[in-house]
């Protein structure tokens, strides 16, 4: 077993530009394998973070006409017993070009189990629904719009299309997502 070491080894020291290009290889190769388990890792957490948002176990109602949900369609429903909470979603674009999510709730009658209901919940409601309100935001969105997260914290960042409100970290949103 000794001598079939020794012969191997004899081989790359007559040959030592093959052991260094084998060492390279396998550092390399390491330090690939890591970088992609780093990157599945960071993937695995945003999309359990987006799941556990938005799939809230909830029904979404519709017209049929596929038209929006009127002020007059959401008072019937309320006034019908039904547990309904509006909420508006939409996109906006960064300065660096991002787009963003931004998604509107109404947290007075969105039920509290609903992912969504972190975002306006205890004593921090008051300054969600009154001016200059809040903007919830992941910490993995802070670049896209700009803010460093040491200064994250009631900033209001410009955008192209104007100001949002102060900034609020919520780690449990998904990236690129605005909750106001």
């Amino acid at each position: 077993m000794l001598t079939a070491f020794a012969t191997l080894l004899s081989h790359y020291r007559r040959h030592p530009g093959q052991l260094a290009m084998l060492l390279l290889g396998l550092w390399v190769a390491s330090a690939l394998w890591s970088g992609v388990q780093a990157i599945n890792a960071s993937a695995r957490d945003s999309y359990a973070r987006a799941e556990a948002l938005f799939t809230t176990g909830l029904d979404r109602l519709e017209r049929r006409d596929g038209e929006a949900l009127t002020r007059a369609d959401y008072l019937r429903l309320r006034h019908a017993g039904l547990p309904v909470s509006p909420l508006l979603e939409g996109t906006l674009e960064a300065a660096d070009g991002t787009r963003l999510t931004v998604i509107g709730i109404e947290p007075f009658t969105l039920p509290g189990d609903n992912a969504f209901a972190a975002a306006g919940s205890g004593s921090d409601l008051t300054a969600f629904v009154t001016p200059p309100w809040q903007t919830r935001v992941a910490p993995d969105t802070l670049a896209a719009l700009g803010v460093g997260l040491h200064e994250a914290s009631g900033t209001q960042p410009r955008l192209a299309a104007g100001q949002l409100p102060p900034l609020v970290l919520l780690p449990a949103l998904p990236p690129d997502t605005l909750v106001m």
